[in-house]
């Protein structure tokens, strides 16, 4: 597999579920953001509000009108489970595949000095990686956070209220923050009663805790006597070692607050952006031109989709693109629709499916940027890899989702029926697979070599050469006259 389609999947993945799965703190942003809307609407409206009264419920409203997110949710377990693809993402995995290269092809990244990449935050070589260490952190942080929703829930919600209603009236603040950092401390604990040798792990290891105090007593006794002779100290690679001590644990929060510390970054500036077009009044500008006789209130969720799509473009940051548009647009859209629920819905999830649209295209977006270092691959290759997919997603997200919906032309599940059904359709007759008998590319491809490229030494070379992997079963061993294509 190219790094490219593995960037690809890394962020056209995690971004849609982070948005809509109530157990991550992508959600808890979100439902602050809604919460703050809501509470202005709650103020000029207290009595004829034809809405949900609590930002998880409203946020739980919006997951159907995700239409961006659904539809992508449907096209990476089809792109993945077929082997085919189109546009840059069909050469660059033909690269990797036709030549035989396990390195992940020429869109991976190097280092500096054009080695490979060495992670900070990896295991050590003699530690034995086992499924379970990586599950149960994960089980836990799901258990804390519904259980933490479902207290904090409980305390707001009417005697005899259902598991739903506990859950919209839960903190989801408190929630996802305690919950988050009571699963790191227990997946914490749960390395450190684990210790290895010989690459087995040994539970619950008395002896060896024993063994490691009268180390440290002996290491104690021999500083004490620093004028007399040492005793010699046995060997640390004899004895079994912890499988994550408090050093190499600290050293990973630290990595990973590296890492996200430019996003952190980002958002405070987005915070601040926020702010200041409140303050030039640009949310009555908005306001305005939404409450406009002129507009039809029906296609604001359509427009605010593609508004969100070009701030996430051009500022880099979904979270920071929903701190912009809540306030611009929410009781603009409110008022306009005279409380119409369904627009209200939509408009606010086509901030939020917007947002992460956008996201997928900038090249200077933090989700783009981390996706690509953790994939190790090249920032440039993964854009103008997933870019034409993104594209090409939300095109129908629009076309089948934002307008019928605004226009009520037909239910939801309709238009998630239809999304499911292009998204097929574009797998099947506008991809190919990486290595087929023909060479034959997808037919965007084939258009652009046929009407406007047509001597393109190097597509033509490997259409050549898919034909000949084909026909041997072999990778082919590239030419050195072969130069990169740039898609």
């Amino acid at each position: 597999v190219s790094r490219e389609k593995l960037a690809f999947i890394v962020d056209a993945t995690a971004a849609p579920i982070a948005s809509i799965v109530p157990i991550s703190s992508w959600v808890g942003f979100e439902i602050s953001l809604i919460q703050t809307e809501l509470n202005r609407i709650l103020e000029q409206y207290p009595d004829t509000l034809s809405i949900k009264t609590t930002g998880f419920a409203i946020f739980l409203e919006t997951i159907r009108y995700r239409y961006y997110c659904i539809f992508m949710l449907f096209f990476i377990p089809m792109v993945v489970i077929s082997g085919r693809d189109f546009g840059p993402m069909l050469l660059a995995e033909r690269l990797t595949r036709v030549y035989g290269r396990t390195d992940g092809g020429p869109g991976a990244a190097l280092a500096v000095d054009g080695g490979e990449l060495v992670s900070h935050n990896a295991p050590k070589p003699e530690t034995p990686c086992r499924w379970w260490n990586m599950a149960f952190p994960i089980l836990m942080l799901v258990f804390y956070i519904f259980y933490l929703l479902w207290w904090t829930g409980k305390q707001s919600a009417a005697p005899g209220a259902s598991f739903l209603e506990i859950i919209e009236q839960s903190n989801s603040y408190q929630g996802l923050l305690w919950g988050t950092m009571a699963a790191s401390l227990t997946g914490l604990a749960f390395y450190f009663i684990q210790d290895h040798k010989d690459d087995r792990i040994i539970w619950l290891n008395c002896k060896g805790y024993l063994s490691r105090a009268k180390r440290i007593v002996s290491r104690m006794k021999a500083f004490c006597r620093r004028g007399q002779q040492e005793e010699e100290e046995d060997d640390e690679g004899d004895h079994a070692q912890i499988l994550m001590d408090y050093r190499t644990a600290m050293a990973a929060f630290l990595v990973g607050m590296e890492k996200i510390f430019g996003a952190m970054v980002v958002l405070t500036l987005a915070w601040a952006t926020g702010a200041i077009m409140q303050a030039v009044g640009l949310n009555r500008f908005f306001g305005d031109v939404l409450t406009n006789e002129a507009l039809d209130y029906r296609m604001l969720p359509t427009l605010t989709f593609i508004v969100s799509v070009l701030i996430a473009f051009a500022t880099g940051t979904s979270w920071g693109t929903m701190t912009i548009m809540f306030p611009l647009v929410l009781v603009p859209a409110y008022e306009a629709s005279n409380g119409d629920a369904n627009i209200f819905y939509g408009v606010t999830a086509a901030i939020l499916a917007g947002a992460v649209a956008g996201d997928h295209c900038s090249p200077i977006s933090d989700t783009t940027i981390l996706s690509s270092m953790a994939s190790e691959c090249q920032l440039m290759c993964h854009v103008k890899t997933q870019g034409p997919y993104a594209l090409m997603v939300a095109l129908w997200s629009i076309l089948v989702g934002t307008i019928p919906s605004g226009y009520e032309s037909f239910s939801n599940g309709i238009s998630l029926l239809l999304g499911f059904v292009f998204m097929a359709f574009h797998v099947v007759f506008t991809s190919e697979f990486a290595i087929n008998k023909t060479g034959r590319f997808d037919i965007f491809t084939e258009i652009y070599l046929r009407c406007f490229d047509r001597k393109n030494e190097f597509l033509l070379q490997l259409k050549a050469d898919v034909v000949k992997a084909y026909e041997t079963g072999e990778p082919v061993e590239m030419s050195e006259e072969q130069t990169p294509f740039e898609p």
